[in-house]
């Protein structure tokens, strides 16, 4: 800003007490006095009444403060005024696209962020609150557009992010009834990042609601070969399919083949012991289980898994004793807070 090249590196005598208001302001924004830092700025405008810094300062700072309605009208005055720069006006309406998305006036705020990339294309602030306002209101196939603008200027890699937006278009597809459409935008997804756990656990989904079992199963049986951590996603899923297809015993074979690659997943193993327990094969669940347990006795979830097999088989003392177990590993974590002993 001018402002602060003055303050700091001389000027005119009459620019003194402007340049001192402004820095006066920035020291109380940095103090966080807020109220002192708003007197300061309103003696800068009344100073120079002329000036275009001082009050999109101001305007900010009413921003920061909450108050939307008085920021709104300090850019919308700004912008009625003819001798602004073109790169003065396209702050002011960026700004103003700020205050109306902060006050909960998107269709406001998305009409001038358009407005400012069309006087530049290159803005990248106003790229990503386009993409977010046009996803916040379900406009995907806009957010996609901007999404790739921005890529492009940033110079990152497209798929994810296109992938991850049009995930949730077809899940906003898929609620609205649109069952097609909402598989297309899957398969584009999935073109454009193979790795989309969340593509292929809908695209699972889709497959089962339109009866086709066999290829449900071969969408959900990505997911874990893809991410390890997001099994429990689907791993439900794939056990009720396999078993309605009569085919239980593929279910454990894929399961098995995950642990060879990974012996130490605990959510497939845990996926195992659910399965082989449901069997009546509890004492083959349980070893599973304390295998996991033998490499870290503090595993919640196994703790967890443990215990639920041992009460559904009636170990009514064994389930507890697991259950207290839990409790001791909680309590070390820190997230029990102990009684507090009387000085």
């Amino acid at each position: 800003m001018n402002w602060f090249a003055r303050a700091f590196g001389g000027g005119a005598r009459g620019s003194r007490n402007l340049d001192s208001e402004m820095c006066s302001a920035l020291l109380s924004v940095l103090d966080q006095d807020l109220d002192r830092a708003e007197d300061a700025l309103v003696r800068a405008v009344r100073i120079d009444a002329d000036g275009i810094e001082s009050y999109l300062a101001l305007a900010r700072l009413y921003r920061m403060q909450g108050e939307i309605g008085r920021a709104i009208r300090v850019h919308q005055n700004l912008l009625l005024r003819d001798d602004l720069s073109e790169q003065q006006r396209l702050t002011a309406l960026a700004d103003l696209g700020a205050d109306f998305r902060q006050g909960g006036f998107q269709e406001r705020a998305i009409a001038c962020y358009e407005d400012v990339i069309l006087g530049d294309k290159r803005d990248l602030e106003s790229l990503r609150a386009l993409v977010q306002l046009y996803t916040q209101t379900n406009r995907y196939e806009r957010a996609i557009e901007y999404s790739r603008r921005l890529t492009r200027l940033e110079g990152g890699e497209r798929g994810e992010e296109e992938a991850r937006l049009m995930v949730e278009m077809a899940k906003v597809q898929h609620a609205d009834g649109h069952h097609d459409e909402a598989r297309r935008s899957i398969k584009k997804a999935l073109r454009c990042n193979k790795r989309c756990v969340a593509g292929w656990v809908l695209l699972g989904d889709l497959e089962a609601e339109r009866g086709k079992p066999k290829a449900a199963l071969a969408a959900w049986s990505e997911v874990p070969r893809l991410d390890r951590a997001s099994g429990p996603l689907v791993y439900a899923k794939l056990e009720a399919t396999y078993a309605a297809l009569g085919k239980i015993r593929d279910f454990e074979v894929f399961v098995r083949s995950l642990l060879e690659g990974q012996p130490g997943d605990g959510n497939a193993r845990r996926a195992l012991a659910t399965l082989l327990s449901a069997r009546g094969e509890i004492d083959a669940a349980i070893a599973e289980l304390c295998r996991m347990l033998g490499a870290d006795c503090d595993d919640l979830e196994t703790r967890a898994a443990l215990g639920r097999v041992l009460l559904a088989d009636g170990r009514v003392g064994d389930a507890a004793r697991e259950y207290a177990l839990m409790l001791d590993a909680i309590g070390r974590r820190g997230w029990i807070r102990g009684e507090e002993k009387p000085e």
